[in-house]
């Protein structure tokens, strides 16, 4: 089975796990444990889709689009910080070029899947890709050069 969205790996300084910390989502629809998530000018939080600049966190408990109500529902979002290793399935078995350590650009396909053959305009820094999941997809482990709530890395190298 593919990894459900990204899962906290491990942190690099040692941490065992995550804050979680709840933040009003922007949108009715559903979220699904493993979304990426982003606070918004209206202070609200949104799944990332498509292409993946800034990360505030990670969604941990799925709510679903009838339950979710916009401007008012709560989320359970893990705080992302430059120096966590998240793991996610990427999109295809092979196809990344992203150089781990160098690429500092790998994307996402969606809120939850990582796209392998984008790496020009994302904020994803490889950090391990010799693993595969169930599915036989490359399972990258990644970290977020871009964060809400740490160090901002503005190199698009």
């Amino acid at each position: 089975m593919a990894s459900r969205g990204f899962e906290f790996a491990f942190d690099l300084n040692g941490a065992s796990t995550p804050m979680i910390k709840d933040f009003t989502a922007g949108e009715g629809t559903a979220y699904k444990k493993g979304d990426l998530v982003t606070i918004q000018s209206d202070g609200y939080i949104d799944k990332l889709t498509t292409s993946i600049g800034e990360i505030t966190g990670v969604v941990e408990e799925s709510v679903s689009s009838a339950a979710c109500t916009a401007s008012s529902t709560e989320i359970k979002v893990a705080i992302a910080t430059p120096s966590q290793v998240w793991k996610c399935s990427m999109d295809a078995s092979t196809a990344t070029t992203a150089i781990v350590g160098y690429t500092k650009t790998l994307d996402t396909n969606d809120a939850n899947t990582i796209d392998a053959a984008d790496v020009t305009n994302g904020s994803l820094i490889l950090f391990d890709k010799s693993k595969t999941d169930d599915d036989g997809n490359i399972l990258a482990y990644v970290m977020f050069s871009d964060c809400t709530f740490g160090v901002q890395d503005t190199d698009t190298t």
